[in-house]
């Protein structure tokens, strides 16, 4: 068995990049507003790209509409939203995520996915990534409703409490160092951060109390971490 008899991984920036995601919804609500003639799909999203480049988060819709002038009923933004969280994403994992998922499930390790965000979001994304059939445990923490996000402990107590594993036997990968390991190590998990480069949360620093216990800046690196048997005695059930 690997280093830990339970490893469970974030989504977003952590099996596949996560802006990825965002262009493809982008371009989703893009051919949207041009079906119903607001405004041609690559004048719109060329904007909406520009303005996530450049750090826009929460309202890129509006303003990408207000910069190109166009008139679009306030009321209707949810429209684009929903289109934008409901839409078949085209996105790829990292691409040595699928075989240290497969290389743990051969070992025997327990895997479980714990990720924020719309339920129906986070399915169509694990879905389209082809990496949903490797874990045996999945908790969307939007499915769940207020009180179960990160950095709430609750979703990492669903998964122990399935697996019957304490938390000495658990590790947490993400990447998000914000949010991500708080709940963990108030448990006691042990907990990794990747670091890519192309990550959006690369340069964010973690509040007191949620400093991962180690930092990884490849998935390269991620592997040899969790496979080494040799360090697999320090923990166990």
């Amino acid at each position: 068995m690997g280093i830990f008899p339970l490893v469970a991984f974030d989504l977003d920036d952590t099996l596949y990049p996560e802006r990825e995601f965002v262009q493809s919804g982008f371009t989703a609500v893009a051919q949207h507003l041009a079906d119903l003639g607001v405004i041609d799909a690559e004048s719109f999203f060329t904007t909406a790209t520009s303005l996530f480049v450049t750090g826009a988060r929460g309202n890129i819709f509006d303003l990408a509409l207000e910069r190109l002038a166009v008139v679009f009923p306030a009321a209707r933004l949810s429209e684009l939203v929903r289109v934008y969280r409901e839409h078949q994403p085209q996105i790829r994992p990292f691409a040595d995520s699928p075989n240290l998922l497969k290389l743990l499930k051969k070992k025997g390790v327990v895997l479980a996915l714990i990720s924020d965000g719309p339920g129906l979001t986070q399915q169509n994304k694990l879905r389209a990534l082809g990496l949903e059939a490797y874990f045996d445990h999945l908790v969307f923490t939007g499915a769940h409703g207020e009180g179960w996000g990160k950095p709430s402990s609750r979703a990492f107590l669903k998964v122990m409490g399935r697996s019957d594993l304490r938390a000495a036997a658990c590790v947490y990968v993400a990447d998000n160092p914000v949010k991500d390991f708080v709940g963990p190590n108030r448990l006691g998990w042990h907990t990794i951060r990747v670091r890519e480069k192309i990550g959006l949360y690369y340069s964010e620093n973690p509040p007191p109390g949620g400093e991962p216990d180690e930092t990884i800046e490849s998935f390269t690196a991620l592997r040899d971490r969790l496979l080494t048997p040799e360090r697999s005695r320090q923990y166990g059930k």
